[in-house]
């Protein structure tokens, strides 16, 4: 899955904020796995919930639409899709690397 860096352009005003998303980003995929693990998808919906929504504002739309699969994906009781998706989640917050824009 891994390829090349992922450049994402952040509003100047938020570079103080992006570091500490992109550290909870990363916290995101092994909930992801043991939220599915466990059968607890109310856990799964929420954390893509919250990934598509925070990233969304920050101008992260790939991963806003990560989180938006993931939410849509523990709604449908699917656990071998957000298995994948949080493969894809892990391998895209490895990835990105911010600039200011």
């Amino acid at each position: 899955m891994s390829g090349g860096p992922i450049r994402v352009k952040i509003d100047p005003l938020l570079a103080e904020i992006v570091p500490k998303f992109l550290e909870r980003s990363a916290r995101f995929a092994p909930e992801l796995r043991d939220a599915v693990q466990s059968g607890d998808l109310t856990a799964a919906r929420r954390i893509g919930h919250v990934l598509h929504g925070t990233a969304s504002s920050l101008g992260f739309e790939e991963m806003a639409g990560i989180g938006r699969k993931i939410e849509q994906a523990a709604r449908e009781n699917d656990s071998e899709a957000l298995a994948k998706l949080a493969d894809a989640l892990d391998d895209h917050v490895s990835r990105v690397q911010p600039e200011l824009g």
